[in-house]
């Protein structure tokens, strides 16, 4: 195992890194309000958030180590916490003006009853070899 990344694990705060960082979220919904946020928010990165909280507190800045400390703390964390992560992440995704056009237009496509005519044959292959129902 790395240096660093065994470091960052016996070193870092296990508590502040399982509790989810509240005025992160806050201010991540004040973002996503106005829509300048776009990408689609999951537990696991806010749970990636604390972690990058902890490594910053310990100086360990490259984003390999980070990354790798995220998936060894996922793994962790009991169906319970991940499941809280999860239900605030989806909390900032209902409240993205983007990310909700985004599922009504996935839905819209689904529901077009009729098969699509096309011009060439990778179209027709595309949309002719797909069952939305």
């Amino acid at each position: 195992m790395n240096y660093q990344l065994s470091s960052l694990l016996r070193q870092a705060n296990y508590d502040r890194i399982i509790a989810p960082d509240m005025n992160y979220v806050r201010r991540l919904i004040s973002r996503v309000l106005p829509g300048r946020i776009s990408r689609r928010m999951t537990g696991k990165k806010l749970l990636k958030r604390n972690v990058i909280r902890e490594a910053n507190r310990l100086q360990i800045i490259q984003r390999h180590i980070i990354n790798l400390a995220t998936d060894h703390y996922w793994q962790l964390l009991p169906i319970f916490q991940r499941n809280k992560f999860t239900t605030l992440a989806n909390r900032v995704n209902s409240m993205n003006p983007n990310y909700t056009v985004h599922r009504d237009t996935l839905y819209r496509i689904s529901q077009i009853p009729e098969r699509q005519e096309t011009n060439n044959e990778f179209e027709d292959m595309f949309f002719h070899g797909t069952s939305f129902s």
